[in-house]
């Protein structure tokens, strides 16, 4: 990491957080640190031995299921490196299960002619331009609209998913044929793609803990029609527009399988939350609005507030109707 994106950092935070909090950070990333080449020497001996190789690939290439769904990655963009999206096409043609399309809603300022040839890389690639920028969530549901596979699969445009991503959700859904939400583990890449690093091994669905913090995040997968019933995204949850579609899906199907497998490689980069949580502090907002607004949809009272010095925590008291002396009680959990 570049010194003078540290530096931009702890000026942000210091700002935002005050000496003390902004001192904390610094020593706790100091003993990350310390421990860092240990632990991702113990995260590449986990790969090598928990996914696929060259072998186990070819036989995925040759395997057909009796159920093909056709997957549509949504992905928005706005102003993106040529670079990252050379590899997110790459990473999607490589694929193992091959029936797919990616779809592309461009809302940068002016087209990036440096990006034409990468986009006819492939004819399962769809891209529009759309000579403004909608917003995230704009940006979001005008590339749906060019989807029209069996189910939507949401990545960034800075990120990347493993060769064996698709073929291990065919799988699932062959094995659960009535699944309309998926979601998978991840972790983090800095820099170039072979650089893994920050596992996220999530646990299976819980609505509690969903409420508390989004563990789901990347990736998620909806049948189109669960997609087509929620209608999109919503611009007022920018910076948690995940958070809340995740929300209203949970609240509209039962049917929900979490592949306890990385399927997506999260980008490391100045710009973005995987860098630093407080990146993008209007997020954190967002993410209190978006569960408020859940609670009220699930007739459940309820206050909100942010988890402690924890970005992306929360903490939410269900309000307890009792008949003795109607008095209210208030239970925590965060």
């Amino acid at each position: 990491m570049k010194i003078q994106n540290i530096l931009k950092q702890i000026k942000y935070y210091l700002k935002s957080y005050g000496l003390k909090n902004t001192l904390v950070k610094i020593f706790s990333k100091l003993h990350e640190l310390k421990y860092k080449e240990s632990d991702r020497e113990k995260y590449q001996t986990w790969i090598t031995n928990n996914e696929p190789n060259e072998q186990e690939l070819e036989e995925q290439r040759k395997t057909k299921f009796k159920i093909q769904p056709k997957f549509s990655i949504v992905v928005p963009m706005y102003n993106t490196p040529a670079n990252f999206l050379e590899e997110l096409v790459d990473c999607m043609i490589n694929q193992t299960y091959t029936n797919w399309e990616l779809c592309f809603a461009d809302g940068s300022p002016k087209e990036n002619e440096e990006l034409k040839p990468i986009l006819n890389k492939d004819t399962r690639i769809k891209y529009q331009f759309l000579k403004e920028n909608k917003g995230i969530s704009g940006n979001t549901n005008e590339a749906l609209k060019l989807a029209n596979g069996d189910f939507i699969v949401l990545v960034d445009h800075d990120d990347l998913v493993p060769s064996f991503c698709l073929y291990e959700l065919a799988k699932t859904i062959n094995e659960n044929p009535d699944v309309e939400f998926i979601y998978t583990d991840e972790d983090k890449i800095e820099e170039v793609k072979e650089n893994r690093c920050a596992p996220h091994f999530k646990p299976d669905f819980s609505i509690d803990m969903l409420r508390a913090n989004n563990y789901i995040t990347h990736l998620s997968v909806f049948k189109k029609e669960l997609m087509d019933k929620l209608g999109g995204f919503q611009e007022q949850y920018n910076g948690a527009q995940d958070f809340d579609i995740i929300l209203r899906a949970v609240e509209n199907t039962k049917n929900i399988i979490h592949i306890p497998k990385i399927l997506y490689h999260w980008r490391v980069h100045p710009n973005s939350t995987a860098m630093m949580a407080s990146a993008k502090p209007y997020a954190y907002e967002a993410g209190i609005k978006a569960i408020e607004d859940h609670l009220k949809r699930q007739n459940l009272k309820a206050k909100v507030h942010h988890g402690g010095d924890i970005p992306g925590v929360y903490e939410v008291e269900y309000e307890v109707k009792r008949k003795t002396k109607s008095i209210y009680y208030y239970t925590k959990q965060g």
